[in-house]
């Protein structure tokens, strides 16, 4: 039986069964037991929990401290003495890459991916999906609770599954002519890509000895993840490592140039209070992060980005055109036929920022009304007038309309415009969906102080990964069926290039609501969408 179709006969069954059909007890009947597997750097200790086989914390490359900080990653091989002895042990998670949370957390030793798999059968060619976090290029790590793939996911669905960590922030993008002028490359940024670009070729080289197959990859993403994937394509770095590719709440900016980021990065280097490539290296990772200009212009923490736009406030993304990982923008590699041409999914959520921000000050429709007037005002009071007429209060909330319109300015409309650029300039098909599911009770998404009831970013991913045992402890027959009818589309892509429903046509001849059921429709916020990009506000979508 295909994934697919597999999903397919769920959806069908979903009337008359229980929530125990797809968010049962995992199998209990065996005891975790070691597993073996082989790796080009040699044998692999992971585990079997009844359900499948888990392999936690495998490095894929050396780890970039020391003089290694900011270089591209290096292979691990015989040759150069950088494999291990003996068998490694697999069983347990490792180090996230450095971030800022509360305070600054993980390691420079991060570069590690897990493996969950059905099988250990060598031959079983399965398809593989590889997925990289998002969080901004600033935080996150590849095995978030409830976030993440895991031993069940892959019983149930019959796919294997890689998630990776990359290095982040500074140690990740950080440009800078003083990194430039002392690489062989001649450039600098970027080496979080090169970190997911050297995950996919250990995929490439290994993933068969994992029950995967090597020429069925998809690689998928969230946020940032979704950017990368967006990165990846026009890589030519990354050719041959994937076959297909999903994107979800990406940015649609990418497109600033070493040279620019080179110059707006001087005030990181002012405060490291460095002028050589040695004194650099020897800084502690936690004075590498405090030297970043999360604040002041080119405002790496980017906080803005999930409320109303204001004139003049662009955010230096982190991603850049640099020379080697990327010789040019995506949507450059699109127009003049350099891109990794596969078949590409581009989601969005009817309400991103839900999840994240929403001003204390609206408790009445007037105050949401002088809020968007002072922020969108600053493009002039005909634009504020304009949008509060296209997102109005009365059927719907203030709530809703605040985050719609914030999700339409920031990421939506402008993934509409990515997809049709995708669409028009490759051969293979381009399908753009829209989440318009609601959790069925409030969440709380990453830890995040709001209460999340709309189609925040990240409830499709979410959804596929099964929703329990977080964000929701009951899932209810809506919240079932919405899992259910997203793996099912996926799952179909991931096996044939299209989705399971065969009215949701290639973009942009329509595009997918993705709820409980999939609708196929015209357009979403076409009107909305129109405005805003004819305005000039395509250059005001989140970026990274």
């Amino acid at each position: 039986m295909s994934v697919y179709l597999f999903w397919c006969l769920c959806g069908l069954l979903l009337q008359g069964v229980t929530q125990g059909f797809l968010f049962g007890e995992e199998n209990s009947d065996s005891l975790p037991r070691p597993a073996i597997a082989q790796t080009t750097c040699g044998p692999v200790q992971g585990q079997f929990d009844g359900n499948g086989f888990g392999y936690r914390g495998i490095p894929y490359a050396v780890p970039p401290v020391g003089t290694r900080r900011w270089q591209p990653p290096e292979p691990l091989s015989r040759e150069n003495g950088t494999c291990w002895t003996g068998t490694y042990n697999a069983s347990r998670l490792r180090n996230a890459c450095v971030q800022l949370l509360d305070k600054v957390v993980g390691s420079e030793d991060c570069l590690f991916l897990n493996v969950w798999s059905p099988t250990n059968s060598t031959s079983a060619n399965l398809p593989v999906m590889v997925y990289i976090h998002g969080g901004s290029l600033l935080t996150g790590n590849s095995d978030w609770p409830g976030f993440s793939a895991n031993e069940k996911l892959a019983r149930d669905t019959n796919i294997v599954y890689v998630s990776l960590n990359y290095r982040l922030q500074a140690f990740g993008f950080m440009a800078l002519d003083i990194l430039t002028q002392n690489s062989k490359f001649n450039t600098s940024g970027n080496y979080g890509f090169m970190d997911q670009i050297r995950a996919l070729k250990w995929v490439r080289d290994n993933i068969r000895n994992f029950g995967g197959d090597p020429k069925k990859v998809t690689v998928y993403g969230h946020s940032a993840g979704g950017t990368s994937v967006m990165a990846l394509t026009a890589s030519p770095l990354a050719k041959g490592t994937f076959q297909k590719a999903i994107m979800m709440s990406a940015s649609p900016l990418l497109y600033k140039t070493l040279a620019e980021a080179s110059a707006d990065n001087l005030v990181f280097l002012k405060n490291t209070n460095c002028s050589t490539l040695t004194c650099l290296q020897q800084l502690s990772a936690e004075e590498v992060t405090q030297a970043v200009p999360w604040n002041v212009f080119p405002f790496w923490g980017m906080t803005d980005l999930v409320d109303v736009p204001v004139k003049g406030k662009l955010d230096g993304g982190l991603a850049i055109i640099d020379g080697l990982v990327l010789k040019e923008s995506p949507f450059d590699s699109w127009v003049n036929g350099r891109s990794i041409d596969v078949p590409l999914i581009i989601g969005t959520a009817a309400q991103e920022t839900d999840y994240y921000f929403y001003p204390k000050e609206f408790t009445d429709e007037s105050m949401y009304t002088d809020y968007v007037l002072r922020k969108l005002g600053t493009f002039g009071t005909d634009i504020a007038k304009m949008a509060l007429k296209l997102y109005p209060t009365g059927e719907k909330s203030v709530r809703e309309q605040f985050t719609s319109m914030v999700s339409d300015a920031r990421v939506g409309c402008g993934n509409d415009v990515t997809a049709l650029w995708a669409a028009v300039n490759t051969n293979s098909s381009v399908y753009r969906y829209v989440t318009t599911s609601r959790p069925s009770v409030p969440v709380w998404p990453w830890g995040f102080q709001t209460n999340a009831s709309l189609s925040f970013s990240g409830w499709d991913a979410f959804a596929f990964y099964g929703l329990m045992p977080y964000p929701i402890d009951y899932p209810s027959t809506s919240d079932v069926m919405f899992t259910a009818n997203i793996r099912r589309e996926f799952l179909s892509f991931v096996e044939t290039g299209s989705p399971y429903s065969k009215d949701w046509l290639p973009y942009p001849e329509n595009i997918a609501l993705m709820s409980s059921q999939t609708t196929a429709a015209a357009g979403y916020h076409s009107q909305q969408c129109n405005f805003w990009m004819q305005n000039g506000f395509f250059n005001y979508s989140w970026v990274n």
